[in-house]
């Protein structure tokens, strides 16, 4: 990437990015058609490699994107005072759909690579912030106590996190149908209402 893409307009790196997100997500690395990415972006493939020198150069940019746009919500938005691990968990959910309000492709994007990277490779992203991060929501000043004492903590906390998961993905899938602006209130309460059912069957 060279300082003319940093330099263009948001609406314009959007297109792009928004664009080969979504190319990347459905086809994987090897089938991704830059024509398909330019064409959906608006823009000719010299300018795309005007700014990216390959396709291997986009999808790096793309991966770098992707951990770092996702870093800075958190950074900007997470309250670190929040000590119910219940709560946090609904903040990571609601900043990880903010991004996808504004990159649709992204969950998809960043499951893709999870394959195209070596599990050191992934750690070693962002400098490692992010795994720093995810040990951070999770064990920061977390208040485990509220967990019933016959609850076995950890097994707890995997169907929590695979219940949010899947609504991640759920929300992820229905947000591509949508054209307009996303209320989030409907979502907060729906949430909300899992987060009371967890909290019954796991706290004191």
């Amino acid at each position: 990437m060279n300082e003319a893409f940093i330099k263009t307009s948001q609406e314009k790196k959007d297109r792009i990015i928004n664009s080969a997100l979504e190319e990347f997500a459905k086809n994987g690395f090897e089938k991704a058609s830059t024509n398909v990415i330019v064409e959906n972006a608006g823009i000719s493939k010299g300018i795309l490699f005007h700014y990216f020198k390959n396709k291997k150069g986009l999808f790096e940019y793309l991966i770098e994107f992707s951990v770092e746009i996702i870093m800075r919500q958190f950074e900007e938005h997470f309250d670190w005072n929040e000590k119910d691990i219940l709560e946090r968990i609904k903040q990571s959910v609601i900043i990880k759909m903010q991004v996808v309000e504004q990159y649709p492709y992204i969950l998809d994007f960043s499951m893709l690579i999870l394959h195209h990277k070596t599990r050191d490779e992934i750690m070693q992203m962002n400098h490692g912030e992010s795994i720093k991060l995810i040990s951070k929501i999770y064990g920061d000043q977390v208040d485990y106590s509220v967990f019933r004492d016959d609850i076995d903590v950890e097994k707890a906390m995997t169907i929590i996190r695979w219940t949010f998961e899947k609504y991640g993905e759920e929300f992820s899938e229905r947000y591509k149908k949508i054209t307009y602006p996303m209320d989030f209130r409907p979502i907060v309460d729906e949430i909300d209402t899992y987060i009371q059912t967890l909290k019954v069957a796991f706290y004191k």
